[in-house]
């Protein structure tokens, strides 16, 4: 059987004319024909009056009747003679109204969400899928921003301070640029590293080709596979190196790699990758070379490690790292 809908409009009648004794006496009958019409009328008149709804739970049933009985029986018993009102149409907008007000509430919530997304690691290394399906890998430290939704023909990602590696969705039409302080950068599809540091941008292509650009002087540089460019803050020199490895990446990797590399350039990419100070004492060491293949050794074992296959000696004080 199928269930009879409660006569709202005697709700509404009452709301709209509260000091009329028939529109009491209706509401009153109404309210007799069923427990529950109570909480229909009191979640009714709450949205009538513009106020928040209670929880279902919170409503004192018994006391509402007698709240309720007070006003609806009338004060003396000498019968009443209806008086000939001209009767109002009843108002039947407000479930619209508060329908509308519920839609504008959705589109103002939306309208106030930030058009750019904040992201920041602190110890940790992180990721993150752009709504492109680009990849950003953050590495310890690091602060980017970008746009909720890419908008008309073009990607923007800001990196405000360390280090990320971009792995770029291919969209020809629709070019792909990272901007630091001093420098942008522009690809298409590819992969890559950037870093910025308190001296400059670090730039680094695993695949794919990118354009870096100084903002103020436009001098820029084309990198591919394999080539770092170092552009300095205080000036717009850029130097360039190749690297037969993947080390600018091993924050992201795990992996070091040399292969007969000089100890100079051991020292400085570990220095990088372990945070660490480390000075050569003899500089007739600085030649040496290593053949040798690292995956998240601690520099304790790394150490170790040097000191057995490059025969030296090594001290570590905390953050200071000697060879000798």
């Amino acid at each position: 059987m199928k269930q009879q809908q409660p006569d709202i409009d005697v709700v509404i009648r009452y709301l709209e004319e509260p000091g009329q004794e028939e529109h009491k006496r209706s509401l009153d009958e109404w309210l007799q024909l069923d427990a529950a019409n109570l909480d229909i009328f009191l979640e009714t008149k709450a949205l009538w009056q513009g106020e928040i709804l209670p929880a279902p739970s919170s409503y004192n049933t018994a006391q509402q009747w007698q709240v309720l009985d007070a006003k609806l029986t009338p004060v003396t018993s000498t019968p009443l003679i209806p008086l000939q009102t001209e009767k109002r149409p009843v108002k039947r907008y407000w479930w619209a109204a508060a329908a509308t007000i519920a839609l504008l509430a959705g589109a103002f919530s939306l309208m106030r969400q930030p058009l750019y997304i904040a992201q920041q690691t602190a110890q940790n290394t992180d990721s993150l899928l752009l709504p492109d399906g680009t990849k950003l890998y953050l590495n310890a430290h690091t602060s980017v921003k970008y746009p909720r939704h890419f908008k008309g023909n073009s990607r923007e990602v800001f990196v405000q301070k360390g280090e990320v590696f971009v792995d770029v969705k291919h969209m020809p039409e629709k070019p792909f640029s990272v901007h630091l302080k001093n420098v942008d950068i522009q690809v298409l599809g590819t992969s890559f590293d950037v870093k910025q540091t308190a001296k400059g941008v670090n730039v680094f292509v695993q695949s794919g080709k990118v354009k870096a650009i100084y903002k103020n002087s436009k001098r820029s540089v084309i990198l591919t596979p394999g080539e770092e460019a170092e552009m300095l803050l205080a000036e717009t020199t850029i130097s360039t190196k190749h690297h037969r490895n993947n080390n600018p990446i091993a924050w992201k990797t795990g992996y070091l790699t040399f292969d007969d590399a000089p100890l100079a350039e051991v020292a400085h990419v570990l220095e990088d990758y372990y945070k660490v100070h480390i000075v050569l004492k003899n500089e007739a060491l600085a030649d040496k070379k290593l053949l040798a293949t690292f995956h998240k050794e601690s520099i304790s074992e790394v150490m170790d490690i040097l000191s057995k296959t490059l025969q030296v000696h090594t001290v570590q004080k905390d953050s200071l790292i000697e060879i000798y």
